[in-house]
């Protein structure tokens, strides 16, 4: 390809793009196909990834077009799928179908993309919605670029669908990528040779003269995996080793003779539904056992299509025995149930000393829950917890009520000593809640009794009490300020309040009253000033106000009315002033801001922002206006809004699918 055809077709690309058309390989296919065919046939490999790439344009920003439906090559028929139309419509399968049109599709494009397959196993993000010849050679050539070394091992573990496409392809991999110019990688130095047949004839014919026959393929994985992995490798098959090696092929337990002769099946078939078998997977595969003539009908497209040719009518569904009790009667056995004092629960009914499994079949079939059922016959249920709970609590009030007769305690701490008592003690605490509510069961109730704990605090508190009552008996106060007037009281009065947290809690244990203290005298108060001694301060303070101004002090000076209004003219002068030069600050910034526009610069915020000389006149506007949008208003140079982003291919697919 020459370089002006290069051009061109970088050029028809650009247009393309600009006139808002999809540029997807499926699309561009429908449109331009000799366009691609050209791109693809380019030597080394150029590729239509790259075709975009060299075109300016970025693959995630362009527009994605794929067909809805699919049309039938037989009748014309448009539909998302023909899977079942070529069934039913024409009694061939896919597959049939392929083969008389290699290049057709069952599925629509947009069923397609939605099954693509998007997993883990990729390297490489897909870019292009749909699997095509053209894409898989793109991915091939971008893992190239990329610096993958392109083994079979590596491609097969990273991206799986590519292998598939190729294996699919009936060509070998490295003939693939030979062909689009890349050269295959050197192959790794094997670690080890491998058995060779000689070896592996040698070593079977040990194996038969040990086992005394011929074993079958399972058997000899078992026994040497090594040699079963190189017949894989070196021979056809088991049985083609067994013959090289001049031993017997290994018997079968179940040989099976595959039918694949259509005009042998069909007889078969007439002849099986003469006898009246129904033609059906249940009567063929499952009853009969017949797995080599339901595999060739499954090969043939089904049960329905060799039907169909045979014009045989479907078997009817296969009904099981109907119930042997009526809805009247399920309910009336179920209310005499429930009076016996039997279960009412489905459990109870299917298995134990009160099953009932035709009364259950017989619910099943004229009930759809079992609850319905319950509501019907007007029982009150209980959830089958509820009964598991009442029969756990039964059994321990029974173990509880025969250690009773032991006449054993029945605390908490004798029940907890004996290991025995121990069980029935967390037994029923678990079953009742606690041990209170089992005992309340029986009848029992325990009293608690709170016995006094001897401790060094408690005797050191009662041997604290009896000093303060000796204290009182000597006459002495007890309260705070006589405990602190002496050495002894002090160090009575500090280990009260380490023992007992306050003095006077101390003594209110021995018995006694802590004495209130004295109250302190009051200070006289202070009488309020009256309104003459107010007003001679007021008068006084004024006073020595006006001798400080006349002392040259730090008060305002009195003007007179002329000095006032010269002083109201010079601020006028300056206001006017500011003024002319804010004015002339804005026309210069005004008259920069429409040069930049002729110019082509930016006028945009960011744009502005970005180099020095704008970023000064951005400065400048800021301080003679109040922002940069109000200086280019009053520049008469507005931008024109930003074009909206374009939108993304799932929200044009969404628009698509549900319009509003």
């Amino acid at each position: 390809m020459t370089e002006k055809e290069r051009e061109g077709i970088l050029d028809w690309i650009r247009n393309e793009h600009a006139a808002g058309r999809a540029l997807n390989i499926h699309a561009v296919k429908r449109r331009n196909p000799d366009l691609l065919a050209r791109v693809y046939e380019v030597r080394p490999f150029w590729g239509w990834w790259q075709a975009i790439s060299d075109a300016g344009l970025d693959y995630a920003d362009l527009k994605v077009e794929l067909q809805e439906t699919v049309v039938c090559r037989i009748c014309g028929l448009e539909g998302k799928q023909l899977n079942s139309h070529l069934r039913m419509k024409h009694g061939i399968t896919g597959d049939e179908y392929r083969e008389q049109f290699p290049d057709a599709e069952i599925a629509s494009e947009v069923v397609r993309a939605r099954m693509m397959t998007r997993g883990t196993r990729h390297m490489l993000p897909h870019w292009e919605p749909l699997y095509s010849d053209e894409y898989m050679k793109d991915r091939v050539y971008r893992y190239h670029t990329m610096g993958k070394v392109l083994r079979l091992t590596w491609i097969f573990e990273n991206d799986h669908n590519l292998w598939q496409h190729v294996h699919r392809s009936g060509v070998s991999w490295e003939s693939y990528i030979t062909e689009l110019g890349i050269p295959y990688p050197e192959p790794l130095p094997s670690s080890k040779p491998g058995i060779t047949r000689e070896e592996i004839c040698e070593e079977l014919r040990r194996i038969v003269k040990k086992l005394g026959r011929s074993p079958r393929p399972s058997e000899l994985y078992e026994i040497a995996p090594r040699i079963s992995n190189g017949i894989r490798k070196r021979f056809d098959s088991t049985d083609d080793a067994f013959r090289q090696a001049g031993l017997p092929v290994p018997e079968r337990p179940h040989p099976v003779k595959y039918i694949f002769d259509p005009d042998e099946v069909l007889e078969e078939i007439k002849k099986l539904a003469a006898e009246g078998v129904g033609i059906t997977a249940g009567n063929i595969n499952d009853k009969l056992k017949r797995r080599a003539l339901h595999m060739a009908i499954e090969h043939m497209g089904g049960y329905p299509a060799v039907r169909d040719k045979l014009g045989l009518p479907k078997p009817p569904a296969r009904k099981g025995p109907g119930p042997k009790h009526t809805r009247e009667e399920v309910i009336s056995l179920l209310q005499s149930r429930v009076a016996e004092g039997k279960s009412e629960q489905a459990v109870s009914l299917a298995d134990g000393p009160d099953a009932d499994p035709e009364l259950l079949r017989s619910a099943k079939i004229h009930f759809k829950t079992w609850a319905d059922l319950i509501k019907a016959a007007d029982i009150k249920w209980q959830h089958p917890a509820q009964h598991r709970a009442r029969a756990r609590r039964e059994k321990w009030l029974g173990e509880l009520r025969r250690f009773q007769k032991t006449g054993k305690p029945l605390d908490r701490a004798s029940m907890l000593a004996d290991p025995e008592a121990k069980k029935v003690f967390e037994g029923c605490s678990k079953a009742f809640g606690n041990w209170t509510k089992a005992l309340r069961n029986i009848g029992v109730t325990l009293e608690r009794v709170y016995v006094k704990r001897v401790t060094k605090k408690s005797l050191a508190r009662d041997a604290l009490v009896e000093e303060i009552k000796a204290r009182h008996g000597e006459g002495l106060s007890l309260g705070v300020d006589a405990m602190r007037a002496d050495a002894a009281g002090q160090d009575l009065y500090a280990r009260a309040r380490a023992l007992f947290g306050s003095w006077k809690k101390a003594v209110e244990t021995a018995g006694y009253v802590v004495p209130k203290k004295e109250p302190k005298p009051k200070p006289p108060r202070r009488k309020r000033a009256t309104k003459k001694k107010a007003k001679k301060k007021a008068a006084k303070k004024k006073a020595k106000k006006k001798s400080a101004a006349k002392k040259g002090g730090k008060s305002r000076p009195v003007l007179t009315d002329e000095e006032r209004a010269a002083r109201a003219a010079e601020r006028e002068a300056a206001r006017a002033l500011r003024q002319e030069e804010l004015e002339r600050r804005r026309a210069d910034v005004i008259a920069r801001i429409q040069q930049r526009d002729r110019e082509r610069k930016p006028i945009f915020l960011k744009g502005v922002r970005r180099d020095p000389e704008g970023l000064e006149l951005y400065r400048e506007a800021r301080e003679v206006f109040m922002s940069w949008k109000q200086a280019v208003d009053e520049a008469g140079c507005t931008p024109p809004p930003l074009p909206p982003l374009p939108k993304s291919k799932i929200v044009e697919e969404l628009e698509a699918a549900y319009p509003i």
